[in-house]
């Protein structure tokens, strides 16, 4: 199942029911899987703090577009897509000093205990200049922090397609969402950041820069 999860999941997009069903199977199939420990990361959870290593053995696979699903434990955080290329993206989640894991990391306890106010003022005055003001990744990096940083995993479902990459993200994050409801979970960060971010502009983000030493 592990080369076809996108289209096994593509295939019933017109049809919610069919999408929840398809979804619920991929979950299922995921967490029954091992975590990651070498070799491909096809259809595979992936410790965060592994991704570098996953990178250097599965160099194809970060190397392709596609959806990409974050979660803990047996239940899913986040889903986002990326155009260009997993290795890219993830820069925000893991390669970058100050990328969203990391911020989990390094500043856990006061992130679960103070929230957002968690983080020093460096580091909410670096994200205020590189983003335009937007606190999208903090509050990832708090909500990862909470969930339990050593526990968040990834999984990547590489497509070729931008188009139908594009309309799988439309037409599965609202069930993925209702998956959660169901089961009495959290909801999904996607949720969390259109729910924050309705009514405001929508700011276009660049990778940030490395942080001066």
């Amino acid at each position: 199942m592990a080369a076809c999860t996108f289209s096994h999941l593509y295939e019933a997009v017109g049809d919610s029911a069919l999408l929840d069903a398809a979804y619920n199977n991929v979950l299922m199939d995921l967490v029954e899987r091992p975590l990651w420990e070498g070799g491909t990361v096809l259809h595979r959870r992936i410790l965060w703090s592994q991704g570098f290593r996953a990178r250097t053995e599965d160099r194809t696979t970060f190397r392709l577009p596609g959806l990409y699903l974050w979660g803990i434990d047996d239940r899913p955080l986040y889903i986002g897509i990326t155009r260009g290329s997993f290795s890219k993206r993830f820069s925000r989640y893991i390669w970058h000093p100050r990328s969203q894991c990391n911020l989990a990391k390094d500043f856990e306890a006061a992130l679960i205990t103070d929230d957002i106010n968690g983080f020093p003022v460096e580091i909410t005055e670096w994200y205020a200049r590189c983003f335009g003001g937007s606190k999208v990744r903090l509050r990832g990096a708090v909500r990862f922090a909470k969930e339990g940083i050593a526990s968040v995993w990834f999984a990547l479902f590489p497509h070729n397609s931008k188009a139908e990459i594009e309309e799988l993200e439309r037409a599965l994050v609202p069930v993925a969402e209702a998956w959660n409801y169901r089961r009495g979970l959290p909801p999904l960060l996607n949720v969390e950041f259109n729910r924050r971010n309705r009514n405001k502009k929508k700011v276009v983000e660049k990778e940030p820069p490395a942080p001066t030493p």
